[in-house]
Parts: structure tokens; C-alpha cells; sequence
């Protein structure tokens, strides 16, 4: 296990890493759900996707110019910068997704269904 290092002492390449990671979290709960028996897939993929806009200030803040972050995409992007994720329905769930036995004893008529990948970031 690698020793934890603070946000605001990593590397430009240590949050670009994170990103990464942030972006792979996001495309696994929207092609496959997430296992979390209390929340719905979107609550999870929304708070992944602001995970990804922390790093995304963070890493701004770090180089040189800092930018302003837009989530319309009209400020400059980083070099190798992905657009952010959409923001789902929070209710949203993944239709057929590994982990349908966490829907038992649930009411499953307030929930907004989707197919696996319909969103991809």
C-alpha cells in the first residue's frame, strides 16, 4: 500500500494519475452499477464525477496559469484534458448491472433505468 500523500503536495503527474482513476470509477458504474446497497448508481456516478472536477481544480491550481474551471467547456481545457462526465439522474441505475441483488426489498418505481454504457465519459 503506497503511503498517502496530501492533495495539495502531489505531483501535476500524481492528480493526473488520480484523474485517471476518476474517470476509470465513472465508466465502471456506468457500464456495470455500482455494489452499494443505499445509493443508486447515479448518486455514485455524480459523486465521482465531482470528485473528477475537484482534481481537474486541483491540477489547475498546481501549473503554472491558473484557469477557471467550467463545466460548460468554455475555458481553456489542459493538455490531455478529458470533458467532464455528464451529470445523471440521481436516481439513476444501471439496467442489468453486476450487482442486481443489491435492488431487493427496494421500491424500484422512483428509480430512472438505463442501459450498460449508455453514458461513457
Amino acid at each position: 500500500m503506497a503511503k498517502y500523500i496530501p492533495p495539495e503536495q502531489m505531483t501535476e503527474a500524481q492528480i493526473r494519475e488520480e484523474v485517471n482513476r476518476q474517470f476509470e470509477h465513472w465508466n465502471a458504474l456506468a457500464n456495470g452499477g455500482c455494489h452499494d446497497p443505499f445509493w443508486p448508481d447515479g448518486m455514485n456516478m455524480n459523486l465521482v464525477r465531482n470528485h473528477i472536477i475537484y482534481w481537474y481544480g486541483l491540477l489547475r491550481k498546481n501549473i503554472s496559469a491558473p484557469v477557471q474551471l467550467s463545466l460548460f467547456g468554455d475555458s481553456e481545457a489542459l493538455e490531455g484534458e478529458r470533458p467532464i462526465p455528464p451529470e445523471v439522474p440521481e436516481h439513476y441505475m444501471v439496467q442489468d448491472g453486476e450487482y442486481p441483488h443489491r435492488l431487493d426489498n427496494r421500491n424500484l418505481s422512483d428509480l430512472v433505468w438505463g442501459r450498460k454504457g449508455e453514458y461513457h465519459a
